[in-house]
């Protein structure tokens, strides 16, 4: 029969395993030998960036009934850096000091069992370590110096999605880290409860590559290179055309103060006359033009070179911003010799 090399690790770490158990019943290899091999590929992550890992997490215990169970679930992402199968039983790990403390933070590591004591050295054996208190590099670390065949890092919050650890390319460290759940972590946590043996066997299951990592960087420097000079070059559109309009809304109020300058000096040179009872606007009954109104004696009128007359306070407003008479549209401006040369400035369109 051909073996290939994930098989033949996983046959002789189990093979350890047995025995080194009190007795031959203590894991049936039956039971464990379907356990699913996987693929037997082994790199580092790092190789190919923003890649994902997931990773199956087969577990062998017994349940309450003595009887072996076997679960197999692809809840697990394996960390940067070395990426391979691991095969061992699964240790609670804590601090020397503190039974509770399950970061895998500081050395030495202890057992969570009773005795405190790390299965025996030559027994492949799993570190399952808690998110927090230090980084992911430090927890690898720590496991590797310990002599784990693997590590699995649970989480220490409860979240849908599974972070990448990042972790150091390290050649010379070939341990394998998975990080999953919380509630995975957990549920392995309580199988080994009262000292129960659980094996654990991780293995790679499918590679992710993120929809960012497939992006040509030519054309997404095509892409910025583009939006930046039309950006430029709309941003000197709007800069030259307020610079014009400025020039045009000055200009023209330039113009309009000539204008009413003007205005005025003519305005100055229209005659005026005070209204008595016998003259004619009074007798024929005659009204302004403007604001419809009969005349009254004593009113004082406005007599346009046109022959047009009006009420001074009405019409005195109209010539100085219309400079015409409102009747015949004689400009008083040009009767009067007032000449106002009118610059020329470019047309500005508001649309």
């Amino acid at each position: 029969m051909d073996l290939n090399w994930n098989q033949i690790v996983f046959i002789a770490a189990l093979s350890q395993i047995v025995s080194s158990t009190s007795g031959p019943e203590d894991f049936p290899i039956g039971a464990a030998l379907q356990l699913s091999p996987g693929d037997d590929t082994r790199s580092f992550d790092d190789e190919i960036p923003n890649s994902f890992t997931s990773a199956y997490i087969n577990i062998t215990y017994k349940d309450g009934d003595n009887a072996w169970k076997w679960e197999r679930t692809e809840v697990g992402r394996y960390g940067g850096g070395y990426v391979g199968p691991s095969i061992g039983v699964v240790v609670h790990v804590t601090a020397d000091n503190d039974v509770n403390d399950h970061s895998g933070c500081r050395l030495p590591f202890r057992s969570g069992r009773s005795d405190k004591q790390l299965p025996k050295p030559g027994e492949p054996w799993i570190a399952l370590i808690k998110r927090g208190h230090c980084n992911f590099e430090s927890k690898v670390d720590n496991a590797f110096k310990s002599k784990a065949a693997g590590v699995l890092v649970y989480n220490d919050r409860d979240s849908m999605d599974l972070d990448k650890m990042k972790l150091s390319n390290d050649n010379d460290r070939n341990i394998s880290a998975v990080f999953t759940y919380k509630w995975k972590g957990e549920e392995i946590a309580k199988l080994l409860e009262n000292d129960s043996r659980v094996l654990v066997h991780m293995t790679i299951a499918s590679r992710t590559t993120s929809p960012s990592a497939t992006i040509n960087r030519t054309s997404v420097l095509f892409v910025s290179v583009t939006f930046i000079v039309l950006m430029i070059i709309s941003l000197a559109w709007l800069v030259f055309y307020y610079v014009q309009r400025f020039r045009y809304i000055h200009a023209k109020d330039r113009l309009s103060k000539k204008l009413c300058n003007a205005a005025r000096k003519a305005l100055s040179r229209i005659p005026t006359k005070n209204i008595k009872s016998d003259d004619n606007e009074v007798q024929d009954g005659e009204c302004c033009a403007i604001c419809i109104e009969p005349y009254k004696i004593s009113e004082v009128l406005r007599m346009l070179p046109c022959h047009h007359e009006f009420h001074k306070s009405c019409i005195d407003p109209w010539l100085l911003e219309h400079r015409t008479c409102p009747m015949c549209k004689m400009d008083i401006l040009r009767h009067y010799g007032f000449m106002v040369s009118v610059p020329k400035y470019p047309q500005v369109y508001n649309y």
